[in-house]
């Protein structure tokens, strides 16, 4: 498709009222400058969309409107009548370009003035009240004769858009509700939709991205959850080693088996690492910061088990599991096999008939010596010289790595690329491990077993492990 019949989008509007907000969240290029200091974008700036190198629309960013009311007077001294609007318009640019005084206007004007299909977005800001100035800014628009809609944005708390919309109607057929910092995928596919719309020409090219989102969105979820499942996989069958001396202390072993277990925590932290900036990647993003809200979701809070009190089974979930494999015994709930104490415990609920019985055990993974009866079952051929401690053997805990999984999997989702700041952990109702169906917690389960089956045994636990727990995963993320 040639520049000059390449559906060209001009976003426009006043100064720092989220115009490259808009342009990053809808080319999903977290890359475009953002910054919340007036005046960051100085310049036109065109970014196309493209489908296997070939651009299917573009969007031209550019400064905000400085000096609107001055401009509507100067075109006026140009015009006669609406015949000759454009032309004045271009007499306004050729004047000024270069000369320093309605620089902004000058950059902003000059891509709505190109050859080519080209429509405008005007966007407002509808966290703030309208203002007579802004009644300049769409006249002088209007003189474009250009197809175009306006887009009410969100930057602060405060909602004046009743305020706004009944004027924007005067000079647009189409205003929609667009927050740039929140706009999910429908949103954002529902807004391409209405530029295709705008002109006849637009559809079909406005259709075929539409297409290309929503293919990378699946593309993205089956990467995310190889990724989920590549990290589980291997987190719960990892087993950390060290050579064992025969015959030492007791207080040099339990300072060589305090080294180990420290390095099993650094290992696990390392692998949820990875994983986080791995999917962060596959939705387009640097690494992103991680804002605490609510819980504890940072690398370094992974063995904080006051954070585990939000993650993994719900309390009635847990003990129908454990009851199902015969896990009560006397009122209480094992769900381990033994274990190293990482601090004073984990409170996960109430037993069945019995509040504040404590649900499991804040042991995490064994600690192995060959002084152990069942060291050399557990590992055979590897007893005589070496300790060991893994894999997990609280499956609670194993859970807690799941949801924390999917908790920030979610958040990730759901952020728009022009957002700033931290990645804020909020709400992710009914997409954490307690809503998986009963389906499928049962792969989770095999493939936990088996997962602790294979690091025992010092073994890789095999790929068709990991696809089977990644299609599980998809098909939960993708709601089926």
């Amino acid at each position: 498709m040639s520049s000059e019949s390449l559906p060209t989008f001009v976003v426009v509007g006043h100064v720092n009222k989220g115009k490259s907000s808009v342009v990053a969240t809808l080319l999903e290029d977290p890359s475009i400058p953002i910054d919340l200091v007036p005046g960051t974008t100085t310049e036109a700036a065109a970014y196309d969309f493209k489908i296997d190198g070939k651009s299917i629309f573009r969007l031209i960013d550019t400064p905000g409107f400085q000096e609107a009311e001055a401009t509507l007077e100067q075109l006026k001294m140009r015009s006669q009548n609406a015949g000759d609007h454009q032309n004045a318009i271009r007499d306004f640019i050729k004047q000024f370009d270069g000369s320093g005084r309605f620089h902004d206007e000058v950059e902003l004007l000059r891509p709505l003035l190109q050859v080519g299909p080209v429509g405008l977005l005007y966007v407002v800001d509808a966290s703030r009240p309208y203002r007579a100035t802004h009644e300049a800014e769409m006249e002088i628009l209007r003189w474009l004769g250009r197809p175009g809609m306006a887009l009410m944005n969100r930057i602060g708390p405060e909602d004046h858009a009743e305020s706004w919309r009944p004027v924007l109607q005067q000079f647009f057929s189409v205003v929609r509700d667009f927050n740039a910092h929140e706009a999910n995928m429908e949103a954002r596919l529902g807004l391409l939709a209405t530029f295709g719309e705008l002109h006849v020409d637009w559809k079909e090219p406005l259709k075929t991205a539409m297409d290309s989102f929503a293919a990378r969105a699946k593309q993205r979820v089956s990467a995310s959850a190889s990724a989920l499942a590549q990290f589980l996989v291997e987190a719960w069958s990892h087993v950390e080693t060290m050579n064992y001396t025969p015959g030492s202390a007791d207080s040099g072993a339990n300072l060589e088996g305090d080294k180990l277990s420290s390095r099993y925590e650094k290992h696990l932290r390392k692998l949820e690492a990875d994983a986080r900036r791995t999917v962060e990647a596959v939705y387009g993003f640097a690494p992103l910061d991680h804002l605490e809200q609510n819980f504890n979701l940072t690398p370094e809070d992974l063995f904080d088990q006051e954070g585990w009190r939000f993650f993994g089974l719900t309390q009635t979930q847990l003990t129908a599991r454990a009851a199902a494999a015969g896990g009560v015994v006397g009122g209480s709930l094992e769900l381990i096999t033994g274990g190293l104490s990482f601090g004073a415990g984990v409170a996960l609920g109430s037993a069945v008939g019995a509040a504040g019985v404590w649900f499991g055990s804040h042991r995490v993974a064994k600690h192995w010596t060959p002084k152990h009866t069942r060291f050399a079952k557990l590992f055979p051929g590897q007893h005589g010289h070496m300790r060991a401690f893994g894999p997990i053997a609280n499956d609670a805990f194993a859970y807690v790595l799941l949801d924390r999984a999917l908790v920030h999997l979610r958040v990730v989702q759901h952020r728009a690329h022009a957002r700033q700041g931290p990645l804020n952990l909020d709400d992710t109702a009914g997409f954490r491990v307690g809503d998986m169906a009963a389906a499928q917690r049962k792969v989770v389960d095999r493939t936990l077993h088996a997962c602790q089956s294979a690091g025992k045994q010092k073994q890789n636990p095999g790929a068709e492990l990991v696809e089977n727990l990644a299609s599980c995963l998809q098909a939960f993320a993708q709601g089926s």
